[in-house]
């Protein structure tokens, strides 16, 4: 086949395509504006957002905002707590103010503020909810992690995973007493109820309040770190409806280290010996160590002879070579939660019974520590009379903890080693074993 090539063309074809590629690149732009609230007052901290991509901005203390934005056809996202979400399409605008109107809805919700209810709008000391049917969709299971992140001026730190025991200390607006800092827990009106909130089935849960500063002053001394409020879920006049809820996990240490085996670990150590020397003899005795073990009358750690065992296995029990952390922990630990519930009544009865069970395991394979929770709950609210309401409310909550003859400390791991093999063996042994088996693999 002939061709042949036309200059002109080519030159074309190029020009076309650069004049697309300006295109392309003109759309990407900045967009500048200013957000406000009703009043004119400018809105710091607005969320805005590049609907359908991952790129966003927020207010600064000005309310300005500047975010770059692809093309004409994309859209501007503004949200911020307790006011309506706006979009705006931008078009060919490069400056866009926008003025966010008050969210009614959720100023009209009521909360729970001391022994009362009052509506957001009318809240006049600092108070903070969460509702039931959002702690329920947190995989946690325990009740006072499932709070971390979710309610402002609320911290929630976690410093144990282990089945029963992995409960938050949570602190409102930080320490504020000596000693105890913990939060007052108050569950429909009682104060310091056993169990607190860590052993309280989410599933019972209608809300959440956490009263700070004056609106905890109700309840006296003891609302020094601030109140947390939790009311139970009521019956509801109808028919009856019974509901089931189950959830299913999976969990895992969050960092599992990586360790050196045990031929790295002995030629650390025979490194560390060569430090001592000057500088000017490292690289001799380096050599040396790993051809001889002995350098100048000085005698490595670990001669040739033990690296080659540490690295072949061919000596499990005097060079061994051990991964500690896969030999006895799983990749992920199973955790289980059931709930049923019935709840119905008529205008003057209402009930509510709800029965729960979870179930928690630890990370050690074949592990003899876990935990299981059954629990309990009946609400009642009778109309006696116009002037008379009766309510009752009755929980009950069965444990049972698992767990082993020994702490799972490494501490305690070490010391029940080194008690056996004096038993046995003596001091001296003790020494030359340990160093060989457990101080390679967990220093």
């Amino acid at each position: 086949m002939n061709t042949k090539f036309y200059p002109s063309k080519l030159l074309f074809l190029l020009a076309f395509l650069l004049s697309f590629s300006r295109v392309s690149f003109g759309q990407n732009r900045t967009v500048t504006g200013k957000v406000t609230d009703e009043k004119g007052e400018a809105l710091i901290g607005v969320n805005i957002i590049v609907k359908e991509t991952n790129k966003g901005t927020t207010s600064n203390a000005e309310g300005k905002y500047s975010v770059s934005v692809p093309s004409a056809t994309s859209k501007l996202v503004f949200t911020f707590v307790s006011y309506e979400a706006k979009e705006i399409t931008v078009g060919n605008q490069s400056i866009i103010n926008v003025s966010l109107n008050p969210d009614a809805k959720s100023l009209s919700e009521v909360v729970v503020v001391g022994y009362g209810v009052q509506k957001k709008a009318t809240v006049s000391g600092s108070v903070v909810a969460v509702k039931g049917a959002d702690l329920q969709k947190s995989p946690s299971m325990n009740l006072s992690n499932s709070l971390a992140g979710r309610m402002a001026g609320v911290v929630a730190v976690n410093r144990s995973g282990e089945p029963g025991y992995d409960g938050s200390s949570i602190r409102i607006r930080g320490a504020n007493t000596l000693n105890n800092n913990d939060a007052l827990i108050v569950i429909d009106g009682i104060p310091n109820r056993a169990g607190g909130l860590d052993r309280i089935n989410p599933a019972d849960i209608e809300t959440i309040s956490v009263l700070k500063d004056a609106s905890a002053a109700i309840y006296g001394a003891r609302a020094a770190n601030g109140v947390i409020l939790i009311t139970t879920k009521k019956g509801k006049s109808g028919k009856p409806e019974l509901s089931y809820s189950f959830n299913q996990g999976f969990s895992q240490p969050t960092v599992i280290p990586k360790l050196a085996n045990a031929a790295q670990y002995a030629g650390m150590l025979n490194d560390l010996d060569i430090y001592g020397l000057p500088t000017s003899q490292w690289a001799e005795a380096t050599a040396a160590y790993k051809a001889t073990g002995v350098y100048n009358g000085r005698k490595a750690p670990y001669s040739p002879t033990d690296m080659q065992l540490y690295k072949d296995g061919s000596d499990p029990w005097l060079h061994p070579d051990t991964d500690w952390y896969g030999a006895t922990l799983k990749a992920w630990s199973p955790q289980t939660k059931h709930n049923v519930q019935m709840s119905g009544g008529s205008d003057n009865v209402k009930y509510l019974a709800s029965l729960g069970y979870q179930n928690q395991d630890a990370y050690y394979k074949n592990s003899a520590t876990g935990y299981d929770q059954y629990d309990l709950r009946l609400n009642l609210d009778a109309k006696i009379n116009e002037n008379v309401n009766l309510s009752i409310g009755l929980m009950g909550r069965e444990e049972q903890r698992r767990f082993p003859t020994k702490a799972a400390g490494l501490f305690s791991v070490c010391k029940c080693v080194e008690n056996r093999i004096n038993q046995h063996f003596g001091q001296t042994v003790y020494r030359v074993q340990i160093l060989k088996t457990v101080k390679i693999r967990w220093l």
